[in-house]
């Protein structure tokens, strides 16, 4: 028979037993949930932006192709490593998934071991155990290998500012450089950001113990992350003189990013996002009032985390609350909150843990659905891996189904395959890996995806190619564009170079072929100087010009806007010459001031071939258009400059193949004020030998002709009434004496 004090000894042993149970019982139903995928496999899908520019990554690394000069990305060389794509190079894809489980697993580890020595007291860490394991099976998987690398390298960075064993502050200042390094070679934008912090950290090391340790060590992780940076470089088969332009390139693609790709997603995501900033800065806030130099400066290093995950969340927030980039920011968050419950956890920062607990709860609140979509089909995604990599004919026979079903993706007919022939082709505006599909020569713009061309830097990058004839010999062009732009101008430099250098060679309703031909590169002549207009107003486009400069300028609260969160949008509308309005379409004003091809409004794929073809046939004039953005918007300045430019040598169009009425050429001929769309009518010419043969355009009496017979004969939809509509009225008044 049992005792009182035997009793109470197995109850105390059972709920142990039960809360260890419990506790491997969450363990193992979050191990389930967040398992990290081991490869991608690729499958007919309406998405061919995204694999095309992850598959790129590999296919770039593969061809040796050197970063900064003949690519460029927001992912660097060793991008590859977080999208394991089952593509053409069967070990870039088993690098890529061995690295993403070894990623998991080192992550998890290092970051309970760092976690430990910065409060190594028995009787409080385990407390904080579970919460420990939550954030990292969870946060861990929704954040990449470069966030990964970062954040570890972070928490290094504030373990060694409280550490009092030398040895271990130097071994973790040294990781420091390694980890930054790496992340920055995987995802380059992330190079922004080490480069700040490892600036910012002798700072905050002086500021954290003044006088008390030695600054010098504080230049350490620099140290490491420049010679780490630049072997990883190297092996990475980069040529050393191609740093620079790799470093410049970022910063272009970086600072382009925001004005760029912002867009707006579930507001209560942004509210509980906002929340969650405010208690971080009044748990930072706490910190300075109560004067814990080394606190505060290991919280503002872990608010540099915060904030990059804040600007890559919400910068570009996709819709819905199950995935997509807002779920990065949860899950860092739910990382950083962690850490700061272990550090905040002694009596006398009883206020700021419990702040910190508030955005513990928050991010966890939201980051479970996202964690919860890497659940499904982990098993099978596994026991495919060790196949493909056990069995040679597995590989063989899975490379042939991905060909094949890329090409079913695209089902290029004969005619436009045989246009292309096995010369080297370029895919515009992003389907790239078409070109495994139908096993083409691929010779892609150094910014291969026309939506990333953010700033006039990333523009003339691609432009240049073209000019220097490093360009493919045929493109495959599609008119698309995305977050409802207006496609000419997502990258206007390249635009013009391709239609200067490039012709339509077959014409289809969705894939195009043009051929490279010879090229002149056409200067561009200012055109009644530079005029300056308000938002919501129209501005007239004068009828000989072909291209504009918009200058929009950003206010200091739109700078302010553009760094710490996104700006108000920009749109942009067309007035046509028949007098329908076209858009809004969505603006990237920093490219306003890279020449915008304003000749013609392209509405469609059809408008495109004929406008590659040099073939102005059916092709509306614009002949205005509007700036708009939000009424109450303070990021920009009320006026905006213009400057309309013409080419020279103009381009020439050809028109509609139409009979003349040859008795308007003498009762004109004396009529001068036809003679005012001399500079217009030079661009144009026939396509018939017979009506060049008619007008040899050598005096102003035959443009006078062309002139009205363009009026009489060609629609009022078409380019020669477009061009010269100003005159009509004159023209109208000669008809009625006429008839």
């Amino acid at each position: 028979m049992w005792q009182p004090t035997q009793f109470k000894e197995y109850v105390s042993r059972q709920k142990i037993r039960a809360e260890t149970l419990f506790s491997y019982g969450i363990f193992a139903i979050l191990l389930a949930f967040t398992m990290p995928w081991l490869m991608e496999s690729f499958s007919p899908t309406g998405d061919t932006l995204d694999v095309s520019w992850a598959w790129m990554l590999g296919y770039g690394l593969q061809h040796h192709l050197q970063w900064g000069q003949s690519i460029l990305f927001t992912y660097g060389p060793l991008g590859f490593l977080a999208n394991p794509y089952f593509y053409s190079d069967h070990m870039l894809w088993g690098m890529a998934a061995l690295a993403r489980m070894a990623s998991w697993i080192i992550f998890g580890l290092g970051f309970v071991l760092i976690l430990s020595r910065l409060r190594p007291e028995s009787k409080i860490f385990p407390r904080f155990a579970l919460p420990v394991v939550i954030a990292w099976l969870i946060g861990a998987s929704l954040v990449d290998l470069a966030t990964q690398s970062a954040f570890i390298g972070i928490l290094l960075l504030v373990l060694a500012l409280g550490d009092k064993d030398k040895k271990v502050v130097i071994i973790s200042l040294l990781t420091v450089g390694i980890l930054l390094a790496l992340g920055s070679l995987i995802k380059s934008t992330s190079l922004i950001i080490a480069i700040f912090i490892l600036f910012s950290y002798p700072i905050l090391w002086w500021y954290a113990q003044p006088q008390k340790r030695r600054p010098v060590l504080s230049l350490l992780p620099l140290l490491s992350f420049i010679i780490s940076f630049c072997a990883l470089w190297a092996l990475a088969g980069q040529d050393i003189t191609h740093l620079l332009a790799y470093v410049q390139g970022t910063w272009a693609i970086a600072s382009g990013y925001t004005p760029a790709m912002s867009i707006h997603g579930k507001g209560l995501q942004t509210v509980v996002a906002l929340i969650i900033l405010l208690l971080f800065i009044i748990a930072t806030l706490i910190l300075l009032i109560k004067k814990k130099n080394t606190r505060l400066s290991q919280s503002l290093i872990l608010g540099v985390m915060v904030f990059w995950a804040w600007k890559e969340g919400f910068t570009r927030h996709d819709p819905g609350f199950g995935g997509g980039h807002a779920m990065a920011f949860f899950g860092t968050v739910l990382l950083v909150a962690v850490v700061g419950l272990v550090l905040f956890s002694d009596e006398s920062l009883r206020s700021t843990t419990i702040n910190v607990a508030g955005i513990y709860l928050l991010a966890l609140m939201f980051s479970l659905p996202g964690a919860s979509m890497f659940s499904v089909n982990e098993i099978d995604n596994y026991k495919n891996f060790v196949s493909l990599v056990s069995s040679k004919e597995h590989r063989e026979v899975q490379q042939h189904e991905e060909t094949l079903a890329i090409a079913s993706q695209f089902r290029l007919n004969p005619a436009l395959l045989s246009a292309v022939k096995n010369q080297a082709v370029n895919i515009i505006p992003w389907n790239l890996m078409m070109t495994q599909g139908y096993h083409m020569n691929l010779v892609a713009s150094p910014v291969f995806q026309t939506y990333s061309v953010y700033t006039p830097y990333l523009d003339h990058l691609n432009a240049r190619q073209i000019w220097e004839g490093r360009s493919a010999d045929k493109v495959i062009y599609t008119l698309a564009s995305i977050d409802g732009r207006y496609p000419i101008f997502d990258e206007p430099a390249t635009f013009r170079a391709i239609l200067a250098c490039y012709k339509t060679q077959y014409p289809s309703n969705i894939y195009t072929v043009l051929n490279r031909s010879q090229c002149v590169k056409q200067k561009l002549t200012t055109v009644d100087g530079v005029t300056r207009n308000l938002f919501n107003k129209w501005v007239a486009v004068p009828e000989h010009s072909s291209y504009v400069n918009v200058g929009v300028h950003t206010t200091v609260m739109g700078h302010l806007m553009n760094i710490l969160y996104k700006p108000n949008q920009v749109h942009i509308l067309f007035r046509l010459s028949d007098g329908s309005i076209k858009g809004p379409y969505r603006f990237i004003y920093p490219l306003g001031d890279d020449g915008l091809f304003v000749k013609f409004f392209i509405n469609g794929q059809q408008d495109a071939n004929r406008l590659f073809a040099k073939d102005a046939t059916g092709l509306q004039r614009i002949s205005a258009f509007k700036l708009t953005t939000a009424s109450h918007s303070l990021d920009y300045s009320k006026e905006f400059e213009t400057r309309f430019l013409a080419t020279n040598p103009p381009y020439r169009w050809k028109v509609a193949q139409l009979q003349l009425p040859s008795i308007l050429a003498t009762q004109i001929e004396n009529n001068s004020e036809y003679t005012k769309a001399w500079d217009e009518l030079s661009e144009i010419y026939f396509a018939r030998p017979d009506l060049q043969k008619a007008f040899p355009l050598k005096s102003s009496a035959s443009y006078a002709a062309l002139l009205q017979w363009a009026i009489i004969s060609v629609p009022s939809t078409d380019a020669d009434a477009v061009h010269l509509r100003p005159f009509q009225p004159a023209y109208k008044s000669m008809l009625n004496r006429l008839k």
